[in-house]
């Protein structure tokens, strides 16, 4: 490679990025880092009367309904209210509020999108890998699936929202706007191996655990650190035919492949330059910007019989009266309530509902969290 940036300005770029990683101790600490950009790129309306608050109310007394809302609806709730940054979305999706009607206000939020091409436990579970166009066709990914807090912990509202997910309501507003013909519903847990548990779990039948993802993530920097060490990459080495990039910008995932690019442009330069801050900044690399997290992976059949013989064999896809009706979503909702109920009176007993909305500001992240940032 022809060196085209100076020393300088690449110690200027190692030394941003070493100061954003290094201050990272866990997961937790990137996600915060993550959500204090976000709520900073515009402004937020108070959703503080929107979002559930009533937690003497019985959830057998709920009235809930789902509702598709368009996409900024959809980040402006999730963005202060989900423990995770909250990411755009390119390619088939749905976007859902989940209402409380005698309360009229919004108790979840779900992003329905388009599943990963492979992913180690889906090809466990059908003994090969699938072909782009038959995990298209005929699985959807629950892609956000976010609880109000403390809504989520008072009334195992994570459960709700999941099993929502799984509804013939949604599947069929999906199947109708992509032509699809959808059995199987996946998700993974947010924190994977870090937590032993999930929302997720208890779920049986409606949804199971698989197994654990193999895969490592990139962790990206903020925005100012992100955007300011591409664009002096993009100066020198970006191509006209990219519209200035340095890779190609069709294909998946392009900001995460443009990162990788630049990663390995400074490395390049470094090695000429300095040898041993090479090996150093390789190193901090490796511990500091990829986790190695393995995430809980969860699978719904959706109440059909012969999901693996129908996508692998092109068999007739069976599922009886019985699991048709059952996974409505007022049955689904019934379902909760049962569950809901029992969690909810156990918190009443022993005293330990929470009645604080945990709903993020820039403020309150600078000062620090007055609830409980991880469920």
């Amino acid at each position: 490679m022809e060196l085209k940036i100076s020393h300088e300005q690449i110690k200027e770029m190692v030394e941003l990025l070493e100061n954003f990683y290094t201050s990272l101790d866990n997961i937790t600490d990137y996600y915060l880092q993550k959500k204090y950009e976000r709520l900073g790129q515009k402004e937020y309306r108070d959703i503080t009367n929107e979002v559930f608050s009533d937690y003497s109310m019985n959830p057998m007394d709920m009235d809930i309904t789902l509702e598709e809302i368009d996409e900024n609806t959809f980040s402006t709730f999730t963005t202060q209210i989900a423990t995770f940054p909250i990411e755009s979305q390119i390619g088939r999706r749905l976007t859902f509020g989940l209402k409380e009607n005698k309360t009229n206000t919004y108790i979840g939020f779900i992003r329905i999108a388009s599943p990963v091409s492979s992913i180690s436990p889906r090809n466990e579970y059908f003994g090969e890998s699938l072909p782009l166009i038959s995990v298209n066709k005929h699985i959807y990914n629950g892609q956000t699936i976010v609880p109000v807090q403390p809504f989520g912990f008072n009334y195992n509202g994570g459960k709700l929202v999941a099993l929502v997910c799984l509804s013939n309501e949604i599947r069929n507003i999906f199947n109708k706007k992509y032509d699809t013909n959808i059995c199987l519903f996946e998700t993974t847990s947010l924190y994977g191996n870090d937590k032993q548990v999930s929302m997720y779990d208890g779920l049986k039948p409606y949804l199971r655990f698989k197994g654990l993802t193999q895969s490592e993530n990139t962790l990206n920097p903020t925005d100012d650190i992100y955007y300011t060490i591409r664009d002096i990459c993009r100066l020198h080495y970006g191509k006209e035919e990219w519209s200035g990039r340095v890779v190609k910008p069709k294909g998946s995932s392009p900001k995460t492949r443009e990162y990788n690019e630049v990663l390995r442009i400074i490395k390049e330069h470094l090695k000429v330059y300095d040898i041993e801050k090479h090996k150093d900044f390789v190193s901090m690399m490796k511990k500091y910007s990829v986790t190695k997290q393995k995430k809980r992976y969860y699978l719904s059949e959706m109440g059909f019989s012969n999901v693996k013989e129908y996508i692998l064999k092109g068999d007739e896809l069976i599922r009886t009266d019985e699991n048709n009706s059952k996974y409505d979503f007022n049955n689904l909702v019934d379902y909760w309530k049962k569950k809901s109920y029992n969690r909810w009176t156990n918190l009443n007993t022993d005293n330990r509902l929470e009645t604080t909305n945990q709903i993020y500001t820039r403020d309150l992240i600078e000062n620090g969290l007055p609830f409980n940032t991880i469920r």
